[in-house]
């Protein structure tokens, strides 16, 4: 299974990964405490995020690399359209 790793620099990390679950748990199985949270999509595909200090750190596992792929951009929109004015940047290795 392809993973990917990003560090996202943010003021509002907490408030960012509170956000991005509350908005997701309608539509997919969120566990969210203690500003960590994991996010399954589907059987095979998974984010698994710590709020830290000024950062959000991801890990981002699924079936294939094309969904891998995919899902980062997806993942980047939603927090970017959360940050507003917050201009977020993520290098996935």
């Amino acid at each position: 299974m392809p993973t990917a790793h990003a560090r996202i620099a943010s003021a509002q990390a907490r408030k960012l990964l509170r956000t991005l679950c509350n908005h997701w748990r309608h539509k997919f199985a969120v566990e969210y405490a203690d500003d960590r949270a994991r996010i399954v999509f589907d059987a095979d595909t998974r984010l698994d995020a710590t709020a830290a200090d000024e950062r959000l750190e991801l890990e981002l596992a699924a079936a294939d690399a094309a969904r891998l792929i995919s899902l980062q951009g997806v993942v980047l929109e939603h927090l970017q359209r959360f940050a507003r004015e917050e201009a977020l940047t993520a290098e996935w290795r």
